[in-house]
């Protein structure tokens, strides 16, 4: 099973996307994606679906929706050669909850974890080389907010907002070993070119004005701005945030979850 979650939700089994009949049924995946591999409580679930259905149903919903979620699991896993994997053990129930098991398959969100402990530990030996390829390495993971398009709870949404923070701090770190490798022009077009790619994301576009600051003298808010409106992807007028008076960037980089 492979599963990317930065940029939106897809699960594949076999190479066959998962598909989610109904927004319980995705709001639910996403959930048990987030940890996968992890036993995540019923609770858990049901607190996430509060804003699908009253409480006193969130639990029986969270059921119906693993119910459907195996359904397609079964048509993927017909698609395997002589598969050994079934739905009850890819989506399995265990004490207190479910457990989604990729079956040592790929993870965005892991790889993103190390390469971006990779670049730290590259950094803290000095070897800027290794270091900015690895953190870029990180960063080209992503091709959107994290789970976007997942009306979040408070569950998921902390974790969500775990990874958003990690990706501005590795953006950051990327520019220090850019700097570092005396890369200003690089740096300028590079980050000129990942603000154009995510603009309109606010937040985002916010750090990447100030790593544009940090790359050279000549980047302004008047450039940013222009670079920001070229493209988005609804095709629409593009929404910049610039706010001059914070700080630049993170001058440390939070710690990166085991994998």
């Amino acid at each position: 099973m492979d599963i990317h979650v930065l940029g939106g939700l897809r699960v594949t089994e076999n190479g066959v996307p998962i598909a989610t009949p109904t927004p319980e049924a995705r709001h639910v995946l996403a959930v048990l994606a987030a940890h996968a591999d992890q036993v995540v409580p019923v609770s858990v679930l049901a607190d996430e679906l509060t804003s699908c259905a009253p409480p006193e149903h969130t639990r029986a919903v969270a059921h119906a929706a693993v119910r459907m979620l195996r359904e397609q699991f079964a048509g993927a896993l017909q698609s395997g050669p002589g598969a050994v994997r079934t739905p009850d053990t890819v989506l399995s129930a265990v004490p207190g909850g479910y457990l989604l098991d990729t079956g040592g398959g790929r993870c965005d969100f892991r790889e993103f974890e190390r390469e971006a402990g990779a670049g730290y530990r590259a950094i803290s030996c000095g070897d800027f080389e290794k270091a900015a390829r690895r953190l870029r390495g990180a960063l080209d993971l992503w091709s959107g907010p994290a789970f976007a398009g997942i009306d979040a709870g408070a569950w998921l949404g902390e974790r969500i907002a775990a990874l958003e923070e990690t990706r501005h701090a590795v953006l950051g770190q990327w520019v220090e070993a850019g700097l570092a490798l005396g890369r200003h022009c690089e740096l300028d077009a590079e980050l000129s070119a990942l603000l154009v790619r995510h603009s309109g994301h606010g937040h985002l576009d916010e750090r990447y004005f100030a790593a544009l600051r940090r790359s050279g003298p000549r980047v302004g808010p008047q450039r940013g701005q222009s670079l920001a409106a070229e493209r988005r992807p609804n095709g629409g007028p593009a929404t910049v945030v610039w706010a001059p008076g914070r700080s630049a960037l993170p001058a440390a980089a939070p710690a990166i979850r085991a994998a």
